[in-house]
């Protein structure tokens, strides 16, 4: 980790570059970053590109990942040749990186996976969309249109235990998925049609496509199902579920959004906002993130605490929640806010870089929050006006961090892999933490060749992923 780490809001500064002089103090803090155990790349054999967009690790360690690749994909040995345009992997690998199963699911269509997460015994929930008929490994759906939303539930091993296929005649896929202890599930869907499911139809709002969320049984059989729409374009970006059953949402739309009798305007290009309902499906509130710009919602998430984060980019000034908030004119900026159940904001902490902002994903744990995106330049990361820390990257490119914070906003940790030469670059996609905490993982986006402590991943395609394994260590 060749990242520089100005603490400036303890006036320290902690380098990690290797062979510089560390006090006392900074050692407690380096000794509470976390160990990258191992990274693996996937793809990396042909130049298409091959993409991680679901990831999970589950209390043993064990790694879940799912993704769509074309043409060839080589995952732990075993070669997987697409059947269609697109079909979907799904792979597991141990604690010791080593993978101990994959899968490919596919037909002669379009098919793709686009997240996926695990329940506390270790079964496997994936969203995704599929077209024509496609066996998600012993039982068949047919979809009814162009594409069909589907989720289907993997035993730890990656047996099928189930799949449902939802949707009408026109497009429908599957977006963001999160699942209780329990195994109840909460799924995002778009669609540009009439939308079936559960033996209902939800017709099109018109625009040019809607959103729902589906509420589903560990049987994943229809529990509810809430409709949003709008006069543009609206999509479900992130979604989380309470351990009361309360669903909070992410979006980023286009003219109006609306859900339940609420409505909100996009003040520019793209709005953002953030949703809260109940258990039942019922709206209990409708927040806006809008500027004159481009904004958007990208990642949200409960803490064990009942804090909620959100996090995107803004092209402000505007609106943030319930707060007016500056941002340097004409240019986006990353944020992570901290609200209650309630929806008012309690934190702002905005990420500024020299380059491009695309809105951090993110984890809330029983420690805080935890960011992943893109940087190039110096980091600096603010809590209000207060500058909490400012991060030097060990590369001129673009490259990814993971940056770590507690409730009060104050940096825990951070992480980045290193570039090598300067057509590479690396962006922090999808992460996920362990229920018990010990186990963090990141997907990352990646060209040319990243180095993550003294390994070194290359790949002829112009962009692949890769999966950076770390121990927590009480970060």
């Amino acid at each position: 980790m060749a990242w520089v780490i100005r603490k400036l809001s303890s006036v320290v500064i902690c380098s990690m570059i290797a062979g510089a002089g560390i006090a006392s103090e900074l050692k407690t803090f380096q000794n509470r970053q976390p160990t990258v155990a191992w990274v693996k790349p996937v793809g990396e054999i042909d130049k298409q590109i091959d993409e991680v967009d679901g990831i999970s690790v589950d209390n043993n360690g064990n790694t879940v990942i799912s993704g769509v690749f074309r043409n060839q994909l080589s995952i732990g040995g075993k070669m997987m040749k697409s059947r269609g345009k697109g079909d979907i992997f799904l792979a597991s690998i141990a604690q010791n990186g080593k993978t101990t199963w994959s899968l490919q699911i596919g037909g002669s269509g379009d098919d793709n996976t686009f997240d996926l997460t695990t329940d506390k015994a270790g079964n496997i929930y994936a969203s995704g969309w599929f077209s024509g008929e496609v066996d998600f490994g012993g039982q068949k759906l047919k979809s009814n249109g162009g594409t069909d939303h589907f989720v289907a539930k993997y035993s730890p091993s990656g047996q099928l235990i189930w799949a449902s296929g939802f949707g009408g005649s026109d497009e429908d896929g599957g977006n963001e998925i999160s699942v209780l202890d329990n195994g109840e599930i909460a799924v995002s869907a778009i669609t540009n049609g009439t939308f079936e499911a559960g033996g209902k139809s939800y017709k099109f709002g018109g625009g040019n496509r809607d959103s729902l969320v589906l509420r589903l049984t560990p049987e994943g059989k229809i529990r509810w199902v809430a409709h949003f729409d709008g006069s543009g374009t609206e999509r479900i970006r992130a979604l989380a579920m309470a351990p009361s059953g309360d669903v909070y949402l992410g979006f980023q739309y286009r003219g109006t959004l609306r859900g339940q009798g609420e409505t909100l305007q996009a003040r520019g290009d793209w709005d953002g906002a953030v949703a809260r309902l109940d258990n039942l499906g019922k709206l209990v509130w409708l927040k806006p993130v809008g500027s004159k710009g481009t904004d958007s919602v990208r990642g949200i998430g409960v803490s064990p605490d009942g804090a909620i984060y959100a996090s995107g980019f803004f092209g402000g000034p505007g609106i943030l929640i319930d707060r007016e908030v500056p941002a340097p004119k004409g240019r986006q900026i990353d944020y992570v806010v901290r609200l209650d159940s309630s929806g008012a904001g309690k934190m702002v902490i905005s990420l500024i870089g020299a380059g491009r902002n695309l809105g951090p994903e993110l984890q809330a744990d029983n420690r805080g929050v935890i960011l992943s995106a893109m940087q190039k330049g110096t980091l600096t990361i603010r809590r209000g006006s207060k500058v909490v820390a400012e991060l030097e990257p060990p590369a001129s490119g673009p490259t990814s961090y993971v940056v770590a914070l507690d409730p009060s906003g104050e940096l825990r940790f951070a992480f980045t892999p290193t570039p090598v030469g300067g057509k590479s670059g690396a962006f922090g996609d999808v992460l996920s933490v362990s229920r018990n905490g010990q186990y963090l993982v990141q997907a990352l986006r990646f060209r040319g060749e990243i180095q993550v402590n003294k390994e070194s991943i290359e790949t002829p395609a112009e962009k692949d992923s890769a999966v950076v394994f770390m121990r927590m260590n009480g970060s």
